[in-house]
C-alpha cells in the first residue's frame, strides 16, 4: 500500500486495552472502541533506522496504524484518544471489508509535556478498495517534511511549496469556521420570521461570505 522497505514493517496488534489503560478512559470511549474497532495493528514505524531519513526536532519517528473497523464510520474521538496516547506522528489507515481510507491528525510537538502532542485538524482520503491503493509515502528529505508532504496530499486547499504547513492549517481552520458560521446563518435566517432580523443575519452572512472569498473559496450561495 505505502511501498515501504521491509525493515519498517512493525507488524504488532495492539490490544484496545492498552489505551484504555494510557488514557484512562471512562465507559463512554470503551464502549465506542467495542462498537466501531475491531482490532489495531501496528503496521510500520518510520525512523532513521528503518528508511534512512533524518529525524527533526519536532518529528522523530511516524508510526502507521491500522484500524480494521466493524463498520464503516469511525468516531472521530477515538483516533483523538489514539493520538493523544502516542506522541508520535501517526498516519492511520483505516480498513472496513475490502475498502481502506487514510486519516492523519497535523500533530505539533508539545514543549511543556514531550508525552502529549498538541493535536490540531484532522485530514482524511476518500474510501477506496484496498487492492487499488499504492502511495509512495516516502516524499521528503526528513521525517518532517515526509509527515508534512502527505497532510498536504490531503488537504482540500492549495498548498504553495514555501508556504509553512502550520500556516496552511491556520488558513484551512479559519476556512472551516466560516463555512460553518455561514451554515449556521443560513438555517437562522430560513426560520427566522421578523423581516428586520431577517435582513440583519442576511448582512452578517454577506460578511462571512466576503470573508470566505478572501481566502479564495466561493461559498455556496
Amino acid at each position: 500500500m505505502f511501498n515501504l522497505p521491509d525493515r519498517t514493517l512493525y507488524n504488532r496488534r495492539i490490544p484496545k486495552n492498552k489505551f484504555y489503560e494510557k488514557l484512562k478512559a471512562n465507559t463512554k470511549l470503551k464502549d465506542l472502541f467495542v462498537e466501531q474497532v475491531d482490532y489495531i495493528v501496528w503496521k510500520h514505524k518510520l525512523s532513521k533506522d528503518t528508511v534512512n531519513l533524518e529525524p527533526t526536532e519536532d518529528v522523530q519517528e511516524i508510526q502507521v496504524f491500522e484500524i480494521h473497523l466493524k463498520q464503516r464510520d469511525l468516531s472521530r474521538e477515538i483516533l483523538e484518544n489514539i493520538d493523544k496516547a502516542i506522541p508520535y506522528p501517526i498516519i492511520h489507515v483505516l480498513i472496513y471489508q475490502n475498502l481502506a481510507k487514510f486519516a492523519v491528525a497535523y500533530k505539533q510537538r508539545n514543549r511543556n509535556n514531550e508525552d502529549r502532542a498538541v493535536i490540531r485538524s484532522y485530514y482524511e482520503s476518500d474510501w477506496q478498495p484496498i487492492k487499488q491503493i499504492s502511495v509512495n509515502l516516502l516524499q521528503g528529505l526528513d521525517l518532517q517534511a515526509t509527515y508534512e508532504n502527505f497532510i498536504r496530499s490531503l488537504m482540500s486547499v492549495d498548498t504553495g511549496a514555501d508556504e509553512e504547513l502550520s500556516d496552511v492549517v491556520r488558513r484551512q481552520e479559519e476556512i472551516e469556521r466560516l463555512t460553518r458560521e455561514c451554515a449556521r446563518l443560513e438555517a437562522r435566517i430560513k426560520s427566522e420570521r421578523q423581516f428586520n432580523r431577517k435582513v440583519e443575519l442576511n448582512m452578517e452572512l454577506q460578511k462571512k461570505r466576503k470573508e470566505l472569498i478572501s481566502f479564495g473559496v466561493n461559498p455556496a450561495q
